[in-house]
């Protein structure tokens, strides 16, 4: 191994350059001077990269007041370090990290195609100025007097970087100590500004000040309302004007004054009792009381007394409000009187009333609904009514409430009510909506009307009708008789000529059976129509109920006319029927239906008995009718009518023959009502009249 001493010359030049090197450092800190901490990094770099031939110098310093983090690195050129300067430094930065105790000494690798030698050093003693690290990729790097140097210049470093973060420091505080001082010498002059436009706006406030005082006062005192302010102690400091004009009397006056000069002598208790409690709790209080007028006339008013308070919460005084409310108390008693007379109206009316809900929730009943059904208020309202609906009406009584809500619109149904003692009766059920400003539903008002007399007095007159009817049929039968003997007699003369032509064939030699037979057949014929003509009239002319079926009308006409032909014959009336063929069946009474067409063929008839001069014609037409509709006409050529006579016809009694009691058209309008339609007469454009009637197919 070579000694260092083996070359004097080399060494002692070594150490020549080595001591030029250190001169250099340590005439660092000339250069540096008044140089900020970057330039003093930058140079420092430079003079190591070029003084120690170094590849490689990294630089971090820790950020301070006022200054920064700070990261340099130097590549010397041309090296073998491909690596970029911000991606060495990342690099360097994660090998040696912040903590300086875990640097190594020397640290060997590999950067791109070199091997270095890395030489981390302390900025500061701790490291807590920052890190240096030098590389070479020299094989003895470092030297001894490398690394003396590397020390001389850190320690060089960290006095220049320490006297220029003074200096910054000290201009930082120098600027903020000028930029202090110009402030507070702005403030001050716009203090001093300030104070005398305060002095001199205190002039025109104390002015404003007098004017708003008077302003608020006239303002006060225009105030439609006694207005007091109480001392903390409870006594009158300031009035406004109207409760001076209201009693009649001056401030002085009324600062005398006790509480029972001008309460009514009713009222005083609670109003002491409501003043003494708010003066002990600071509450403020509301009161009724009546105060006596200057002419001595008390007066209804309303007092609400409330304390007004410093900043720090105490009661300074008391401000005491008037309101009134005399006129408004009459009115209340008047509304509650009239509420209560309405109250007994609605429960005296003798009719069953109620409300409800605009969901149909029931919520009141006057009191002869309660008396009616037997139960208290709270056991009908909402839905609890139906418990005295009949069972067989409940379920149709509802749909038709909930149908009359859905068409927010007025209507009615019936049902039946249970009476407090059982029995149930009918009753007509209205409703109407009662609306607001918008056109919504905000009540619903019904009342419930007893019909059950009427009921009773619809059905007497249906029975009526009937037996009308029937007498109308009656008489009718009266007068067909010889027509309808005339129906009997050919079938029975048929019989008896069958029955001794039938004999004879038997009593020849050999006896005719075979003709005797056909005769049999002819004489069972016979039997049969005559049975069949019995049994229609007694069918027509039977006291029977209305039964609706459906039926044939074109069929139930032919019978008719079949009962009526002889006689339709016997007056010389020529009979043309026009039955349509694709007339669809109704719901209707056969008997009732006939009695009709037959009172209609009878009139027809007989308004043509007086004719002499033209045919006598009577057509009897059938035809579909607007639809849903079947209608009837009868037409004749007799006298006819007047048209302004034409509801006189149809009046009970009212009749234009010499021999009848005018109730056949009443009766026939009445049963074609009963199966909804309607029957009406009007004059021919020639000779005669037409009456027709229509009826729905589904029936009434």
């Amino acid at each position: 191994m070579k000694s260092p001493f083996d070359d004097p010359y080399e060494e002692i030049t070594r150490l020549q350059r080595c001591i030029n090197d250190l001169v250099g450092v340590v005439t660092l800190p000339s250069v540096w001077t008044g140089g900020e901490p970057s330039q003093i990094i930058g140079t420092f770099i430079d003079a190591l990269m070029r003084m120690l031939s170094l590849d490689i110098v990294f630089v971090r310093l820790r950020p301070t007041a006022g200054v920064k983090a700070i990261e340099m690195v130097r590549i010397a050129e041309p090296t073998k370090l491909k690596a970029q300067p911000h991606e060495m430094a990342e690099t360097l930065n994660d090998w040696f990290g912040c903590d300086p105790e875990k640097w190594p000494p020397l640290l060997q690798r590999a950067i791109g195609d070199a091997d270095i030698a890395l030489v981390p050093m302390r900025l500061g003693m701790y490291g807590e100025t920052g890190l240096i690290v030098t590389g070479s990729q020299r094989a003895d790097f470092p030297r001894e007097t490398e690394r003396l140097i590397l020390r001389v210049g850190t320690t060089q470093a960290i006095i220049g970087l320490q006297e220029a973060r003074l200096r910054s420091e000290q201009r930082r505080i120098a600027e903020e100590l000028d930029q202090r001082v110009a402030q507070r010498t702005i403030e001050l002059a716009a203090a001093n500004h300030e104070l005398e436009k305060e002095v001199e706006e205190r002039g025109r406030a104390e002015e404003a000040l007098r004017m708003r005082q008077l302003q608020l006062r006239l303002m006060v005192d225009s105030i439609p309302a006694p207005i007091a302010i109480m001392t903390a102690a409870g006594e009158v400091d300031a009035v406004n004007r109207p409760v001076l004009d209201y009693f009649g009397t001056t401030l002085e006056k009324l600062k005398g004054w006790a509480a029972g000069d001008w309460v009514h002598p009713d009222d005083l208790p609670l109003a002491i009792q409501a003043w003494t409690r708010a003066m002990e709790t600071g509450h403020p209080y509301e009161i009724e009381s009546r105060h006596r007028r200057a002419d001595g006339v008390y007066r209804w008013f309303h007092v609400r007394g409330f304390p007004l308070r410093d900043t720090d919460g105490h009661i300074l005084s008391w401000c005491v409000l008037q309101t009134d409310i005399d006129d408004r108390r009459k009115a209340e008693e008047a509304l509650s009187a009239n509420k209560h007379n309405l109250d007994l109206i609605i429960n005296t009316i003798p009719t069953l009333a109620w409300s409800a809900h605009p969901d149909g929730s029931a919520d009141f009943f006057n009191q002869h609904y309660l008396q009616y059904v037997g139960l208290s208020l709270e056991q009908v309202q909402n839905w609890g009514w139906t418990v005295a609906v009949h069972p067989d009406d409940l379920n149709s009584l509802i749909a038709d409430w909930r149908s009359m809500m859905a068409s927010c619109a007025a209507s009615e149904t019936q049902a039946r009510l249970r009476r407090f003692d059982g029995e149930y009766r009918w009753f007509l059920f209205r409703t109407n909506p009662l609306r607001d400003a918008s056109g919504n539903i905000v009540k619903w008002f019904g009342v419930n009307t007893d019909i059950e007399d009427r009921k009773r007095a619809e059905e007497t007159l249906r029975n009526t009708q009937e037996s009308l009817a029937r007498v109308a049929r009656m008489m009718t039968m009266g007068e067909l008789t010889a027509s309808i003997a005339h129906e009997v007699n050919q079938p029975l003369s048929g019989i008896i000529t069958n029955a001794n032509t039938c004999l004879r064939m038997l009593a020849a030699d050999p006896p005719n059976v075979e003709g005797a037979r056909e005769t049999a057949r002819r004489t069972i014929r016979d039997g049969n129509r005559a049975s069949d003509v019995v049994a229609r009239l007694r069918a027509l002319f039977a006291k029977k109920r209305p039964t609706m079926e459906l039926l044939d009308l074109n069929e139930a006409v032919r019978e008719v006319i079949a009962l009526s032909s002889s006689e339709l014959k016997s007056h010389r009336v020529i009979l043309r029927s026009e039955l349509a063929a694709d007339l669809p069946p109704l719901i209707g009474d056969r008997i009732q239906l006939q009695q009709v067409v037959l009172n209609l063929m009878r009139n027809a008839s007989d308004a043509m008995s007086s004719i002499e001069d033209r045919p006598r014609q009577l057509a009897i037409r059938t035809e579909r009718y607007e639809g849903d509709q079947v209608r009837l006409t009868v037409e004749d050529t007799g006298v006819g009518f007047e048209a302004q006579n034409e509801q006189k016809l149809f009046e009970a009694f009212y009749t234009t023959k010499s021999n009848g009691i005018g109730v056949g058209l009443s009766v026939s309008r009445s049963i074609i009502g009963s199966h909804g339609g309607r029957l009406s007469g009007q004059p021919n454009q020639g000779p005669g009249a037409n009456f027709s009637f229509t009826i729905p197919t589904g029936g009434p």
